[in-house]
């Protein structure tokens, strides 16, 4: 099973989303977890707090939506 997970959405992202993420790889057996959002980041998280990324990838986007956008244009 492949997972995509936005790595920069949710309270104290992106060190909740990842450690997430990799206790669901170890507890499901996930085959891979795609972590979107600014890798940058994400690599200095994973770095600062010693997580061994497994079964997954990074895949860089700086774009964001916010709890302000409207829905409509988000779509667009």
């Amino acid at each position: 099973m492949k997972i995509i997970v936005d790595a920069m959405g949710g309270d104290n992202a992106p060190l909740e989303i990842i450690k997430g993420a990799m206790l669901a790889v170890d507890e499901f057996g996930i085959d891979e977890i795609i972590l979107v959002g600014n890798e940058e980041k994400i690599n200095a998280c994973v770095k600062e707090n010693n997580i061994q990324l497994k079964n997954s990838r990074i895949v860089h986007c700086t774009d964001e939506i916010s709890m302000c956008d409207e829905p409509t244009s988000v779509l667009k």
